[in-house]
């Protein structure tokens, strides 16, 4: 490879790295990767998730972002993306896949027929993407997820320059052949301790002024949880102007929103699967605040 591919895949890897957000409306943190074990070798990926794998020879782990992991080579050009996920079937997987490409600001177009197969004993969707870059760079991305008889699943996404994506399908193949999943350790203890109603409540105010009119602007959210695997959701905002001068003048509106279904703590992570889909993000609890998304909610 020529040293100026290699750098506007490295510049394409960066751009992506810093633009990659795993919650509602926060960027994800970006911690450094945990020491990996020699190229080859058995690696537990995700614990928590029971996910293990055999790393592709000459690759590691690069960075770790909550539930996901971007796996790098020092001497391959591209990047591979695994994440697990709650997945009953295979379009839950595919729409966490395109909440993934709307968070990297990018949209994927399929330039192959998707297909079902088996791989490493596990039902497999595989797919071939392209996109571009920020910088107008066109990028593919060869997909596969692997499905679990426990209610989970690994979403993997190779991305890198078109003309090297031949041989990093082959790479993420082999990660692929290797996976072994058993079922995830879910934190009942952590769920019990969510149980309760969560508010977030955020509002600004100008007031009228002679020259200038005045405007407000209010949202609320509020979570519900069970304690034993059940959540409601719903939210409302609302925004209002007034006219300066005296004058009677108002606009305003307001919109409302909702959703329900199941939620799950495994690890660090919170997992809420509603009819809107899946929404999983690392949380932190204590002293009546819930940080989730970058948001934080205080019990009711």
């Amino acid at each position: 490879m020529t040293r100026r591919r290699r750098h506007a895949v490295q510049s394409t890897a960066i751009t992506v790295v810093a633009l990659l957000t795993f919650s509602r409306g926060s960027a994800a943190q970006i911690m450094s990767a945990p020491t990996m074990p020699n190229a080859g070798q058995s690696v537990s990926a995700l614990a928590d998730w029971n996910v293990s794998y055999r790393m592709p020879a000459g690759w590691r782990v690069g960075q770790t972002m909550g539930r996901l992991q971007l796996i790098v080579s020092n001497s391959d050009a591209g990047m591979i993306f695994l994440a697990p996920g709650m997945y009953s079937s295979a379009q839950e997987a595919v729409a966490d896949l395109s909440v993934f490409y709307q968070q990297l600001q990018m949209q994927g177009y399929p330039i192959e027929q998707p297909g079902i197969g088996t791989i490493a004993g596990l039902q497999a969707v595989t797919a071939t993407y392209a996109s571009t870059d920020q910088m107008g760079r066109a990028v593919h991305g060869r997909y596969i997820a692997l499905l679990t008889p426990h209610g989970t699943g690994v979403n993997m996404l190779a991305m890198t320059t078109p003309d090297q994506l031949q041989k990093l399908r082959a790479t993420l193949e082999q990660l692929a052949s290797s996976i072994k999943a058993g079922a995830p350790n879910v934190n009942r203890q952590a769920m019990a301790a969510l149980a309760g109603n969560w508010i977030l409540y955020a509002g600004k105010s100008n007031p009228v002024t002679s020259s200038m009119g005045g405007s407000s602007h209010s949202h609320e959210e509020t979570v519900q949880f069970d304690g034993r695997g059940a959540f409601a959701w719903s939210s409302a905002t609302s925004v209002s102007v007034t006219t300066s001068g005296g004058g009677a003048g108002m606009a305003g509106s307001a919109t409302s929103d909702g959703d329900r279904g199941a939620y799950f703590v495994i690890g660090n992570t919170l997992v809420l699967k509603g009819s809107k889909g899946q929404f999983a993000v690392d949380f932190q609890l204590g002293s009546g605040q819930l940080i989730a998304g970058g948001k934080t909610y205080l019990r009711q």
